[in-house]
């Protein structure tokens, strides 16, 4: 799996609220994980906390805002998360805070910002595919996709 920023028409860093937030226009990015887990601080039934492990192929400029390597939210549950990752396999493994292109981000960030999800699925040669753009329907998806909240 992987994603993008369309920049329509523009290249280089993604601007927000004039600063840049480490995303690249224009640039592919693989999903290497999808994170849930319910916060341990919260009180009562709370939406549990989804993040994504993105990896810039380039090995560099990662995500600056919620959940980036220097931010709160990834000092308050850093050991939630180094817990995860010791429970992963040993070559998928990783460090919360090198500069290696892989980075964490927050699910509602993560649609916000990115505009493109690629998937391949390694179908046999007899298949044949169909591509739909634009519009989520009954007939090319299965049905409508729900936002839950």
């Amino acid at each position: 799996m992987g994603c993008s920023i369309k920049g329509n028409g523009k290249d280089g860093p993604l601007i927000l609220d004039g600063k840049p937030s480490g995303l690249i226009l224009n640039h592919a990015y693989g999903i290497s994980d999808i994170i849930e887990f319910q916060d341990p601080w919260a009180k009562g039934a709370t939406t549990p906390i989804r993040l994504l492990r993105l990896r810039n192929p380039w090995g560099n400029s990662e995500w600056r805002g919620a959940w980036g390597s220097t931010s709160q939210e990834l000092k308050k549950y850093k050991g939630l998360l180094e817990e995860y990752i010791q429970q992963l396999p040993p070559d998928e493994q990783f460090d919360l805070h090198a500069n290696d292109g892989t980075f964490i981000i927050d699910y509602e960030n993560w649609r916000e910002n990115f505009s493109t999800l690629f998937l391949n699925v390694d179908f046999p040669e007899d298949w044949t595919g169909l591509r739909f753009r634009s519009a989520w329907t009954k007939s090319n998806s299965g049905g409508i996709p729900h936002r839950y909240e």
